[in-house]
């Protein structure tokens, strides 16, 4: 699936993946608090807040900052974030690939 660079409308850095509600609700468990991402090659696990599948379909970590950072995807123009895959895997687990 595809999704995007999110950041927070705080000033406080956050960065995270828009999943968007769709993918959200097709691919994420409703009963999960969390999921597994492979972020190159390295396995953390990504709290879900409980408006994922309604109002905030982000996921949010230090991680996903850090990874982004890595890669030069961590500051864009308002209205262009950078476009990644989730590529799911069993048991609640998604390989993060470079668009």
């Amino acid at each position: 699936m595809q999704v995007t660079g999110w950041k927070s409308s705080r000033e406080d850095g956050t960065l995270g993946l828009r999943v968007g509600k769709e993918n959200a609700q097709r691919f994420f468990p409703r009963n999960a608090h969390s999921a597994c991402l492979e972020l190159d090659g390295q396995r953390v696990i990504v709290p879900i807040t409980k408006t994922f599948w309604t109002s905030c379909p982000e996921l949010r970590s230090p991680f996903i900052r850090d990874f982004l950072e890595q890669h030069g995807l961590a500051h864009w123009r308002k209205g262009r974030p950078p476009k990644l895959r989730l590529l799911p895997r069993p048991g609640n687990t998604f390989v993060v690939s470079l668009e």
